[in-house]
């Protein structure tokens, strides 16, 4: 029979991530809904990448975790490795429309916490979840592609210990020591604590990354109904990052893999503390009372030397590209060496169950205060040039502090949202969810711009029908909003970026709720993008559309093979725009997908590998440039083993096993940034266990 309540879905209950014989199932998500609503009856598609498979494929970074799921890619970023650009359904996360200088743009979430340019520590990572699509309706500001959100390892009431140490090429090395249990008799005040360190180099010319953090949350859980809990963190990045190489004609320049242009003498770095306080009580037998504030204050040291092919004559120097690529000129492009980042939120939701003229509703009802502030001048000066073909980079000069640019650059809106799930039986259920944003947001280098506040109401309607168990269709209409932070070149503040989504798609448990597969079809439209003038002002006035059909797959289909896989076939182009009308966007492919898959000989050995493929991709906006199309296979063996009272195991990851040439992504903006994908790489882990 159908399931008649959102409670009663036959959605597989979470299986706890302890290590590499772990099976690939999906914990529960609340991420699409806020409420504890099973994925199977969420009328959006919803996919989690487990620790599971974190562990398996060593995923380091959040880009090699979400390469796991359809719709999903990454773009060029520029704060190190630990701070990827990302791309779903062929918008990037973060709006380039007067957000400011680029530095600092990565933007995820964070247990539901929207940050941006904070440096994400993987080791402290439970699960990845990405919703596709607009989700703005419950997390206000967000570019309609969809958003990533991270979630970090839960308490537990047993005693754990662990040590995790990897070491590879290109001194890789990643130190991790966590613990954590109750710490009382009656298991009512629960500890966790993490500690991680990570190096590494590349093989490409200059680039560093180093990142150390540390986590710790003490929580009382007097009983099932209450729970207050108090989580420190600390993060410290210094890094010096991959600018990637120019494209030469329609292609990337033809270039050593070790070429990169950024010899900055000093080396970039951030350095970040949060405190996040949250609770909830159960009111009733079926209300509940949510609370969140959360605090983080970050100081950024930016200071990375800029290639770019176009020349601005601020230094005199000779950089001349008239008769075709020869030089990059380089710069410290708005760099900021001494900023302080700011970010708050206060967060309270009330979420209910009752029955209304003989229907199950689930409520949700949340007020949120959002806001961020960056301070400190920003610098913009030109430095020597380079020979692309023959460089001779020499020792970079020091950033010449003498002309601040002051900034004004703050974000911050007030949000009330209203959502009604309800149960009308027979296997149908509805969503229907209205938030209202007051906001108030600037970027500007000139002093006394008033601010750019407007006010904005969008709804979203879905359906889910559950035909037959552990099978169900959805469809969804959304609207999102994305509020711009600046004004056009006369002035007058930018009208916000808004989209609207239509999405359908099929979901199913199978093999006892073993594997989980989505379908979904979309067409997602963004309207007001944004169009840039020749001397960096601008205005929106454009329109891009991205249709697409993804398929997502996870599960454990034996007792010995699991596997994770996803294929898209995505149409994302410019629609509205005086010069790009027509183009296709960047770094979306039109055909990509991934395939893993991790076969459990015995109860001690294990091995995996996986494919993960791309097609062309446009390079900017203009396409005037390709990236090749790739597929980078993926290997690992383990074997695990008892170590006394514990358990341990040592594992191999083999990354782009045949060493194969491709780029990762670029830049839209240009035609000069652009990733190269790194090369064969191993790594070795040891991983123990008490």
């Amino acid at each position: 029979m159908a399931t008649q309540a959102w409670a009663q879905s036959t959605e597989p209950q979470r299986v706890e991530i302890t290590g590499t014989a772990d099976p690939y199932q999906p914990p529960p998500s609340s991420a699409a809904t806020k409420t504890d609503t099973p994925i199977l009856l969420t009328p959006q598609s919803l996919q989690v990448v487990p620790r599971a498979v974190l562990n398996d494929q060593k995923a380091l970074t959040l880009t090699d975790a979400v390469r796991n799921v359809a719709g999903v890619g990454a773009d060029f970023g520029f704060n190190g490795s630990a701070q990827p650009l990302l791309i779903l359904r062929g918008f990037q996360t973060t709006s380039m429309t007067a957000s400011g200088n680029m530095s600092g743009m990565s933007s995820y979430y964070i247990n539901g916490v929207k940050v941006q340019g904070v440096p994400l520590n993987m080791a402290n990572v439970d699960a990845v979840e990405v919703v596709k699509g607009p989700a703005s309706v419950l997390y206000g500001r967000s570019e309609p592609g969809g958003l990533v959100n991270v979630v970090p390892k839960a308490l537990t009431a047993a005693p754990r210990l662990g040590l995790e140490q990897t070491v590879g090429q290109y001194d890789l090395s990643r130190t991790v020591l966590e613990g954590g249990g109750a710490l009382n008799a009656d298991k009512t005040v629960l500890g966790r604590a993490a500690l991680s360190y990570d190096t590494s180099n590349s093989n490409r010319d200059f680039v560093e990354n180093t990142l150390g953090a540390f986590s710790g949350t003490v929580a009382w859980v007097p009983g099932v109904d209450s729970r207050v809990a108090l989580t420190v963190d600390h993060s410290a990045q210094k890094y010096r990052n991959d600018f990637g190489i120019p494209a030469d004609g329609d292609r990337p320049a033809n270039l050593p893999r070790s070429r990169q242009y950024n010899n900055s003498p000093d080396l970039s770095s951030f350095t970040s503390d949060s405190v996040l306080v949250d609770a909830q009580t159960r009111l009733a037998s079926n209300w509940t009372l949510k609370g969140r504030l959360v605090s983080m204050r970050a100081k950024t040291h930016e200071v990375d030397v800029w290639p770019y092919r176009e020349n601005y004559g601020l230094s005199g120097d000779t950089c001349d590209n008239t008769n075709g690529l020869t030089q990059l000129c380089r710069y410290y492009f708005y760099v900021r060496p001494q900023g302080r980042l700011t970010l708050d939120q206060a967060t309270v939701d009330l979420v209910g169950d009752l029955q209304l003229a003989g229907l199950q509703h689930k409520l949700l009802a949340e007020v949120d205060s959002y806001s961020t502030r960056k301070t400190g001048d920003l610098y913009f000066t030109q430095v020597t040039s380079v020979d692309v073909y023959s460089p001779v980079v020499g020792t970079a000069p020091p950033l010449d502090t003498s002309a601040p640019i002051p900034v004004d650059d703050h974000s911050k809106w007030t949000s009330l949202t209203l959502q009604d799930q309800i149960a009308f039986g027979s296997g149908w259920h509805g969503v229907f969810a209205l938030r209202h944003d007051i906001t108030d947001a600037l970027f500007s280098l000139t002093p006394g711009t008033p601010s750019n506040k407007q006010s904005f109401t969008t709804p979203r309607i879905g359906a889910v029908w559950e035909f037959m168990p552990n099978q169900s269709l959805y469809a969804q209409y959304q609207d999102s909003v994305a509020a711009n932070n600046g004004r056009d070149p006369n002035g007058v503040a930018l009208a916000a970026e808004r989209a609207r989504q239509v999405e359908v798609g099929w979901k199913q448990t199978a093999l006892d709720g073993r594997l989980n597969t989505t379908v979904a079809v979309y067409d997602l439209v963004k309207r007001n993008r944004a169009y840039f003038f020749p001397d960096g002002s601008v205005t929106t006035i454009g329109a891009a559309r991205s249709r697409g059909i993804e398929v997502d797959a996870i599960g454990q289909v034996s007792a010995q093979l699991a596997m994770i896989g996803s294929f898209t076939l995505l149409d994302a182009k410019v629609t509205q725009d005086p010069v790009y009308q027509g183009t296709r966007l960047a770094n979306a492919a039109p055909r990509a997908g991934s395939l893993w898959g991790r076969w459990m000989f015995d109860e001690q050995w294990a091995a995996g590998a996986g494919v993960f493929f791309q097609g062309q991709r446009e390079g900017d906006n203009a396409n005037s440039f390709q990236l090749p199309g790739y597929g980078r296979v993926d290997a690992m063996a383990s074997y695990a083993f008892r170590t006394g009272a514990g358990k341990g195991s040592v594992q191999f990851n083999l990354k782009n096993v045949f060493d194969k040439v491709y780029y990762s992504g670029s830049h839209p903006l240009v035609r000069d940034w652009i990733q190269p994908g790194a090369p064969r790489t191993a790594s070795l882990t040891l991983r123990l266990d008490y």
